[in-house]
This record gives structure tokens, sequence and C-alpha cells, in this order.
């Protein structure tokens, strides 16, 4: 097999640590359009450099999974198409895609600038505005770093795995702020209050109801469902679940729209989170951050969720697989 020569743009991709990404992220967020600002960070959650490197490094990617107790579909490279599917610049994928591939060589002083350059031409290419393909850029260039040149490649043609959210940038942030309805009386209900949890706004079934006061794990398992035909984690409800008490990591989510209304973060929650290293893009100011646990979050009013299609124990396995395989 011949060798691929790394381009020039790759080569100033793997130069960048986790931590130059997320501080390119923060300076392109303003920019970000708000169909896709929460999606975009929410993807870098799910998908952080850490874990590539931790698999990429080590001379056993299996042992090292193991190790790490991960669990789903932890591998990028296998979801190139589908892992941004909830994202709403999906729909600019394949030309994003293409932008990366035909320029290799086309790296700017900054990471934030490489991005807003592969953004201004898929705008100009599909004539829209830059917002809205700003977010996919950066997912688009995190993706070439994961998974390599030839990789992004074979997959160059082909779009966004469906179903994708409705063109209308507009409809979709409407959507996500209608508030549901009990009747003419729900001010009495109280705490019988119910709740809408999207888990997937791109499924005509993909929501769920919620009890005042209710956490997401538990509401999801009150319908009786079975959904380990979406993934095997889920036999009891759409949200992953082993647990329930935290201590599992299977239930993490990232929250697109409404997390003022779930309840405040608590510090065993947050604790957890850090333990895990689901907690990248997450402030440790913030109250009410992106990415949660789904049997600690109760639910206080409408949510629209992503779920991640893997769970694990990347900072506290990661060293201690490191040092079991002799890559420490």
């Amino acid at each position: 097999m011949p060798v691929v020569e790394k381009t020039r743009l790759l080569g100033f991709l793997e130069e960048r640590s986790q931590q130059d990404w997320l501080r390119a992220l923060e300076e392109i967020g303003p920019s970000i359009h708000p169909v896709e600002r929460e999606a975009t960070r929410i993807w870098f959650a799910f998908w952080p450099l850490d874990l590539r490197k931790a698999l990429a490094e080590s001379p056993d990617a299996k042992e090292i999974a193991r190790l790490m107790d991960l669990e789903g579909n932890w591998r990028l490279e296998e979801q190139i198409d589908s892992s941004l599917s909830f994202l709403y610049g999906a729909h600019y994928w394949a030309r994003v895609k293409k932008t990366i591939l035909e320029e290799p060589d086309a790296a700017s002083p900054s990471l934030a600038e490489t991005i807003r350059s592969v953004a201004r031409k898929v705008a100009a290419a599909e004539r829209v505005e830059e917002a809205l393909v700003l977010g996919i850029a950066a997912v688009g260039l995190m993706m070439l770093r994961q998974v390599g040149h030839e990789a992004l490649e074979r997959a160059k043609s082909s779009a966004a795995t469906p179903p994708l959210l409705e063109r209308d940038p507009a409809k979709v942030l409407a959507r996500r702020e209608r508030k549901s309805g009990d009747g003419l009386f729900t001010f009495l209900k109280g705490v019988n209050r119910k709740w809408d949890v999207r888990w997937d706004e791109r499924r005509a079934d993909g929501v769920i109801r919620a009890l005042n006061g209710q956490d997401i794990a538990m509401a999801g398992a009150d319908t009786g469902a079975d959904y380990r035909h979406l993934d095997y984690r889920r036999p009891a409800g759409p949200v992953p679940v082993e647990c329930r008490v935290g201590s599992c990591g299977y239930c993490w989510i990232g929250v697109l729209a409404g997390r003022e209304n779930l309840s405040p973060m608590s510090s065993f929650e947050r604790e957890r989170l850090r333990y895990f290293g689901y907690d990248t893009v997450n402030s440790p100011e913030d109250a009410n951050p992106l990415v949660r646990l789904a049997c600690q979050a109760q639910c206080q009013g409408d949510v629209t969720l992503a779920i991640s299609p893997w769970n694990g124990e990347l900072d506290r396995r990661h060293d201690e697989g490191r040092k079991k395989l002799g890559t420490a």
C-alpha cells in the first residue's frame, strides 16, 4: 500500500491540542448561527480529541478501549456521516468535505481563521449565510484531524445520514422554543405538570413526556418502550441507562435547547462528569451547562437533547491503561 504524504492542512491541525480547539470554538462561537451554536459545542464534547489520541497512541486499541470501559460506538471513522446529523449544518456536509479535501495546503495562521476560511467558501458555494455553516466547518476540520485524509476522502461525496433537521432554521428554533401544553387548566396541575423532552427532534416520535421534577432517564423508562433497535444500551427508554444513580456514565446527553429548564447541576453530577471526562465544553461557573447526566437532570420545562453514541471513563482509565500498556 503506498504511503500517503501528510497534507499541510492535516499537519497544521495535528499540532493543535484539545484546548486549542476549544479556544477556537470560544472565538468563533458568537458568529455561529443560534440554530447551530449549542449543537457545535455538543458535537465537540461527544468527540473529544483526547479520546482519539488515547486510542491512536496505544499499541493495542482494543485493550485500551476495554480499560476505558468504552461502550456503544466510539469509532468516529465509522460515523463520519452520521455523528453530525443532529447539526443544522449537516445539510451542507458534502460541500464541507469537498472544500476541505480540495485545498489540502490551505491553513491560516490561527485555527479560528482556518475554520472561518472553510465556512466562507462553503457559504459562497451554497449561497447561504456564513453563520449557518461556521459550526459544520469546525466539525469538518476536526473530523479530518481525527479520521485522517484517506478516510475522509472515501466519504467525500456522501451526504450526512438522514433524517436531518428542517431546511428553515427559523422553524427549527421556533419548535425548540414552543411550549408544551396540557390543556386549558394546566396552571392548576402543579407537580403533575408534564413537559416535552425531545430526545431526537428529527423524528416524529422523538418526544417523551416528563413529570415536573422527574429526571430525564426515568421519564424515558416510564414509556415502557425498548429502544435497543437503535442502540443496545437503550433497554428502557430512548436514553442509554444502566445504573440510574450517576455511577455508570451511560446517560450523558447534550442539551440543544432548554438548559434553563433543567434542575441546576449538583456538585455530585459535576464531579461525575469530570470523572468520566465528559465536561470538556462545560463551564465550572455554569449551573445549567451543555452536557448533563440524564439520571441527574430533572425536568422543570421543555428540553431538546442530543444523545451520545458511546460512554466510557476517559481520564482515569486512560491513565491507568497507558501505564498497563507501557505507553505512559
